[in-house]
């Protein structure tokens, strides 16, 4: 045992020594222990003649190389390596490492509200949707409205729901979903029309890409009136319609516009509905299209025609 014990002395002292091994990874590891990018691992080993680092990754093949040795690791998933340093005296004891990676953005599903779908204004909606991380998980999830509470359908118009998440390796993702909150429109004149004037079927005739649906005299008012309701039927007085009036000329080419007017309706407390009286003293004989606007995005066009005084 006395000359054993010596002679390992003997080969420490010749430098014949085990060799040993370690490693380094770039990036350094992230607090959360999970890559969003490539990591660059490199074996280092100190030894004695023929020294050079082993390796396997995930339990595969062995691979040599000369210290330092690099490993390029991309690929998404839980890696293992396993390495040791080899020389002519013998090997080092085997050491481990794990190196996480997700390249991957978490992933969104929203069911409710559905894209570009029309809710009407004040509804019931509850919201539905989901998000997971198949790798790292989630860290932490924002949203408009956490799934089972309503959906904003206060305020009519163009609306966008969002949700966004970040996964433990810092991968990010945002969905949007764009509705539509409307109201129900009704129109107030016996013409069953947004206009106190309708002209018969029969008398609609086609003038360039739309038929005249009525008609006014110069000094002639038009007279818009409707009603806006919230899904209980009850009377909404915030909206903001309006109508663009264009003048609507022919030539060869088609159809030309020109603006002439832009206008709000508001809304008449005496008569309970949204009222315009559109003066027509300034305008000349002609087409007109009426471009009317809800408030909510619903929208119509509408063409008429302007006669001359008698």
């Amino acid at each position: 045992m006395r000359l054993w014990v010596l002679g390992m002395l003997g080969l420490v002292s010749l430098g014949l020594a085990s060799p040993t091994a370690w490693h380094t990874l770039e990036p350094p590891p992230p607090p959360s222990g999970w890559y969003n990018s490539p990591v660059l691992a490199t074996l280092y080993a100190s030894g004695g003649t023929g020294l050079v680092v082993r390796y396997r990754i995930d339990g595969g093949g062995v691979s040599t190389q000369s210290p330092p040795a690099t490993i390029h690791l991309s690929s998404e998933g839980i890696h293992t390596i396993e390495y040791w340093a080899e020389d002519n005296t013998g090997e080092s004891s085997h050491a481990f490492f794990t190196v996480r990676i997700d390249l991957s953005p978490p992933i969104i599903h929203v069911r409710i509200p559905e894209e570009h779908k029309k809710y009407l204004l004040h509804e019931k909606v509850l919201v539905d949707w989901f998000a997971y991380d198949r790798l790292s998980g989630l860290e932490f999830v924002e949203a408009s409205a956490q799934p089972g509470e309503p959906l904003d359908t206060m305020n009519p118009g163009y609306q966008t729901f969002f949700v966004f998440a970040r996964d433990r390796a810092g991968n990010t993702a945002r969905l949007e979903v764009d509705y539509q909150v409307i109201c129900k429109i009704s129109p107030v004149f016996p013409t069953g029309f947004w206009l106190d004037k309708l002209l018969p079927p029969e008398e609609q005739v086609r003038v360039g890409l739309l038929s005249v649906l009525a008609r006014y005299k110069v000094e002639e008012p038009i007279v818009f009136g409707f009603l806006l309701r919230d899904v209980n039927d009850f009377p909404f007085i915030h909206a903001r319609p309006n109508v663009l009036i264009t003048q609507v000329r022919f030539t060869e080419e088609g159809e030309r516009h020109t603006i002439w007017d832009w206008v709000l309706i508001p809304y008449d407390s005496e008569k309970g509905f949204y009222f315009l009286a559109y003066p027509t003293e300034k305008r000349e004989p002609g087409i007109y299209d009426l471009w009317l606007g809800f408030g909510d995005g619903q929208s119509t066009r509408i063409r008429v025609e302007i006669l001359a005084k008698e």
